[in-house]
């Protein structure tokens, strides 16, 4: 996932934690084609928030933080899930992870 997506390698944490949190909600043959989060919280998992690992997001900028001239999005590459939601976005030009619940984010292709 990292070299595919060219994410910088000191992000294979968060690539291992994305892993998990698709897995616990992909059904199992030895749960009966359920999934461990459904066995687990007893209601099926949405899939409604996935999108793809290392895809290019844009965040808004809102008004109180930026000048007249300034840009109003934020290019940034998304590397996870937060538990309480949004996503975990990987800023490379800070090179830093935040968790962001506004994002719109780039279909590719690949």
């Amino acid at each position: 996932m990292l070299k595919r997506k060219m994410v910088p390698f000191e992000l294979w944490g968060e690539a291992l934690v994305v892993l998990v949190y698709i897995l616990n909600r992909c059904p199992t043959k030895k749960l009966h084609y359920l999934t461990p989060e459904e066995m687990w919280l007893g209601k099926k998992p949405s899939f409604e928030h996935f999108r793809i690992f290392g895809s290019f997001c844009y965040v808004h900028t809102l008004d109180q933080r930026r000048k007249k001239l300034d840009i109003k999005v934020e290019p940034m590459v998304l590397v996870g899930y937060n538990s309480i939601g949004g996503y975990k976005l990987y800023n490379p030009i800070t090179k830093k992870v935040v968790v962001i619940k506004d994002v719109t984010c780039v279909k590719s292709k690949s």
